[in-house]
């Protein structure tokens, strides 16, 4: 389920709700399939196409938030998530234990720790120092991985950069952690957001999706929001031999770092040199969107979407959306 950043007391009350139903549900197909013996899951089903009409434009949307790993080993992770860790749903962790590194209401961090405890995995889970008012009142993805089973590891923040940065201290630190939790063995590191080579299965069978659902449309350009940029990277590489142009818009960081972050996967996953254009997120005159923060300009486009009748989350759906139409309206094709 896709974390969201929520305004307004009513909103935030239907979250919560929201929050503990998706909750439950992860807790319950995971418990189910620890008993599981199969060790392979079933590719899902496609994910379907629908026509939204959007300030007079026709927008044909890939409607990946109906994409669920359903069987027992992919313990209902759905949505992008569920195309970047396919692989890793589908062959298990091949090790005593995972860890991954991110913020406190990552959407990676219930995923993999519902894949975990479906496997019975271990889940370890770098972080920054988690705030009081949040250990006091778990909520969101945050909940959701405790939930779960995964096992908190918080860092100071010099330390949590060296974590990103240094192959060598992380790998010391995760093999003090798994020996304070009994675990005899290796541990298998999974980028933030899942942002490595591990990635491309899943996303190659969205780009085979996509070359079937715009197959008679001709010159489509397919718009996505970017993290890391790890899924349009993938999907630029796979789609390179046919008429479709990949265009992200950056969401979590700036434009040239964006590039950088893409550039660095290609080169360590075979340098295909293919990677997506790149459209703006940023207003001109206007103080460029803070990733995460609650914005009037987020929320009016979330807004205008539901009016549209499509529901997104409120963090990377309306600065795409933003992007794309502001695009459009200057003359995109």
């Amino acid at each position: 389920v896709p974390g969201a950043v929520c305004w307004g007391a009513r909103a935030a009350a239907a979250s919560r709700r929201h929050m503990r139903v998706a909750m439950l549900a992860l807790v319950a197909r995971a418990s189910a399939a620890a008993t599981a013996s199969v060790s392979r899951i079933r590719p899902p089903a496609p994910s379907p196409t629908q026509w939204f009409n959007v300030r007079g434009h026709d927008v044909l949307v890939k409607r990946d938030d109906q994409y669920r790993l359903s069987h027992e080993f992919g313990a209902g992770v759905a949505g992008n998530k569920a195309r970047k860790l396919y692989e890793l749903a589908e062959t298990g962790p091949g090790a005593a234990a995972v860890a991954s590194l991110g913020g406190h209401q990552s959407n990676a961090a219930p995923c993999l720790a519902a894949l975990c405890h479906a496997r019975k995995t271990p889940f370890f889970y770098i972080c920054k120092p988690v705030p009081r008012w949040l250990r006091k009142t778990p909520a969101g993805n945050y909940a959701r991985a405790l939930a779960l089973g995964a096992i908190l590891v918080p860092l100071q923040a010099a330390d949590y950069r060296r974590c990103i940065a240094d192959e060598a201290w992380r790998t010391a630190l995760l093999a003090d952690v798994a020996e304070a939790h009994d675990v005899d063995g290796a541990v298998r590191w999974v980028p933030q957001g899942g942002a490595c080579g591990d990635a491309e299965a899943g996303v190659a069978m969205l780009a085979e999706e996509l070359s079937t659902d715009l197959a008679d449309l001709g010159g489509a350009r397919v718009v996505l929001p970017a993290g890391t940029g790890t899924t349009a990277l993938f999907l630029a590489r796979h789609l390179a031999s046919s008429d479709v142009e990949v265009c992200a818009v950056p969401c979590a960081m700036r434009a040239p770092d964006l590039r950088r972050s893409m550039e660095k996967l290609d080169a360590a996953t075979g340098g295909a040199g293919t990677f997506p254009t790149l459209l703006d997120a940023e207003r001109p005159g206007e103080a460029p969107l803070r990733f995460g923060a609650p914005d009037e300009r987020l929320l009016g486009m979330w807004k205008e979407l539901a009016v549209a009748g499509l529901h997104v989350d409120l963090v990377y759906a309306p600065a795409a959306w933003d992007a794309l139409l502001r695009d459009l309206e200057r003359g995109g094709d």
